[in-house]
C-alpha cells in the first residue's frame, strides 16, 4: 500500500520551499491590471497581474495589496490623477507568497509612480503628434501653445445662445448655470443642455455624439461649453481621446472647456478655449458680453459728445447766418424787384413787336391761302366737266345710239357667246326697241385676220 501525504503536508512543503527560495527577495515586475477589487474600509485590494503577447494572455498571477501596499494605491491616484482600475499597466515591487488555503499570490509592496506617469504622458504625446501630422493646416503648435481651427475662430460680439455639454445633475452643470443666472449685469443667456455621461470608457463617444447633434443646429448657437467637475486622471482620460480632440479642433462653433482643476489639462482643452472650471467659463462669457456693452456705451457717449459739439458749432454758425440774412435779405429783395421791373418793361415792348410781326405774317398767309384755294377750285371744276363728258360718251344709251345692241338673258347682260343658253328667251336691246327671241343654235365665232 503506497505511503500517502496529506494535502496540508504537501502545501506546507510547497510553502517552506517557496519561502526558502524567495525569502527576503522582492522583484520589480511590469504587468497589466485586471479583475481589480478594492476594499477601502479594510484597505485591501485583490487583482490579477497579466502579461500579454499581442492580444493573448501569456502569463497571469494573482496579486494582493495589504494595508501597507494599499497606501501606495492611494498615493498612485493622487500623484498620477489616475483611478486604480483594470486596464492600467503598472510597474510594481512584489514578493512571492504562498498560503496553504489561498494559494500562490504576489504581495505588492510598492508602485512605481513615474512609470505610470510616463506611460500616460507618452500616450498623450502620441495623440498630439498624430493630430499635428494629420491636420497640419487646422492644428499647429506655436510658442508652446496649440492653435486650432476652433480656438482661433472669432467670437460673436455677444454670446447669448449657449449649447452646454455636461453630465445631468452634475456639479459642473449647476455651477455653470448658477454663475450665468446670478451675473451682476442682469444679462439673460439661453442655455440648451446636451446631457451625457462625461467619464468612463464610453464618455468620449457620447460627448462626440452630442457635438454632432449641436453641429446639425449650428446656426442656433453662439458657442459650445463642455464642463465637468474635478476628478482623477482616469476621469479625464476621455478628454484625451483622439476622435474627440479632432472633433473639437475642427468644430465650426467656438468651444469653451471647463473640465478640470488647474492641475488638469487634457488634449480637448488644448484644442478649444480652456478655462479650467465651469465657473470660469461662465464668468468669461459674462465678461465678454460686458466688454461689448461697455464698448457700445462708450460709443454712445462719444456720439453724444460729438453731437453736442456739432450742435454747438452749427448753432453758432446758424446765428451768424441769421444775422447776415437779416441784413442781406432786404437788399436782395430790392435788387430783385428792380430787375423784375426792368424785365417786365422789356417783355412788354418785345411782346408788342412780336404780336405785330405775327399778325402781319398771318395776314400774308391768309391771302396766299385764299388765292391757292381759288386756283384749286377752278382746276377741279375743269376736271369735273371733262369727266362728265367722258361718262356721257361711255353711257349705255350713247353706245346704243351709235348702232350697237345689248343682249340680255335671264336679266343678265351677255358679254360672251359662252354665256348664251339654248331654248332660253333672250332680249336684244337697240337704240329704240327691245327684241325678244329664243336661241335655236349657237355657232362659235372665230375671227380672221384681214
Amino acid at each position: 500500500m503506497p505511503l500517502h501525504t496529506t494535502l496540508s503536508e504537501l502545501a506546507a512543503l510547497v510553502q517552506d520551499t517557496l519561502e526558502e527560495r524567495f525569502w527576503d527577495k522582492a522583484f520589480w515586475v511590469k504587468a497589466e491590471l485586471t479583475d481589480v477589487k478594492l476594499y477601502p474600509q479594510k484597505q485591501w485590494c485583490f487583482c490579477r497581474l497579466v502579461e500579454k503577447q499581442g492580444t493573448q494572455v501569456a502569463t497571469q498571477m494573482e496579486a494582493v495589496f495589504w494595508a501597507n501596499g494599499f497606501q501606495h494605491i492611494r498615493r498612485f491616484e493622487q500623484l498620477t490623477g489616475t483611478r486604480f482600475d483594470s486596464g492600467l499597466e503598472i510597474s510594481c515591487l512584489v514578493t512571492v507568497k504562498y498560503h496553504p488555503r489561498y494559494g500562490l499570490k504576489l504581495e505588492v509592496l510598492e508602485i512605481d509612480q513615474s512609470f505610470a506617469l510616463g506611460k500616460l504622458e507618452l500616450e498623450r504625446q502620441q495623440t498630439l503628434e498624430r493630430l499635428l501630422k494629420t491636420y497640419p493646416a487646422q492644428i499647429r503648435q506655436e510658442d508652446g501653445a496649440y492653435r486650432t481651427f476652433n480656438n482661433t475662430l472669432a467670437l460673436p460680439a455677444v454670446l447669448q445662445r449657449v449649447a452646454l455639454v455636461t453630465a445631468p445633475g452634475s456639479d459642473g452643470q449647476r455651477d455653470f448655470v448658477q454663475e450665468l443666472a446670478h451675473n451682476p449685469y442682469g444679462y439673460h443667456i439661453d442655455v440648451t443642455g446636451y446631457l451625457c455621461t462625461v467619464q468612463g470608457e464610453q464618455a468620449a463617444a457620447l460627448i462626440r455624439q452630442q457635438l454632432l447633434e449641436i453641429y446639425q443646429r449650428a446656426s442656433d448657437y453662439d458657442c459650445v461649453v463642455l464642463v465637468r467637475g474635478g476628478g482623477s486622471q482616469t476621469d479625464f482620460k476621455p478628454f484625451d481621446d483622439y476622435e474627440l480632440a479632432r472633433t473639437i479642433a475642427l468644430f465650426p462653433i467656438p468651444v469653451f472647456t471647463g473640465i478640470g482643476h488647474d492641475r488638469n489639462t487634457s488634449i480637448a482643452d488644448l484644442m478649444a478655449r480652456q478655462l479650467k472650471t465651469p465657473t470660469k467659463v461662465a464668468a468669461t462669457i459674462i465678461d465678454h458680453n460686458f466688454r461689448f456693452e461697455s464698448a457700445m456705451m462708450e460709443l454712445r457717449d462719444r456720439l453724444m459728445q460729438a453731437a453736442g459739439r456739432s450742435t454747438q458749432r452749427y448753432g453758432t454758425q446758424l446765428a451768424q447766418w441769421q444775422q447776415r440774412l437779416q441784413w442781406l435779405v432786404p437788399q436782395r429783395v430790392a435788387l430783385r424787384r428792380q430787375t423784375l421791373e426792368r424785365y417786365r418793361s422789356q417783355v412788354g415792348m418785345q411782346a408788342g413787336a412780336q404780336v405785330r410781326h405775327r399778325l402781319l405774317t398771318v395776314q400774308q398767309q391768309q391771302a396766299l391761302l385764299q388765292r391757292g384755294a381759288q386756283a384749286r377750285l377752278e382746276q377741279a371744276g375743269q376736271q369735273l366737266q371733262q369727266l362728265h363728258r367722258l361718262v356721257a360718251q361711255l353711257s349705255p344709251q350713247a353706245v346704243l345710239n351709235r348702232g350697237f345692241a345689248m343682249l340680255m338673258q335671264q336679266e343678265k347682260v351677255i358679254t360672251s357667246g359662252r354665256e348664251l343658253k339654248k331654248e332660253v328667251v333672250m332680249q336684244t336691246i337697240t337704240r329704240d326697241a327691245t327684241v325678244t327671241s329664243t336661241i335655236q343654235e349657237i355657232i362659235p365665232y372665230e375671227p380672221t385676220d384681214i
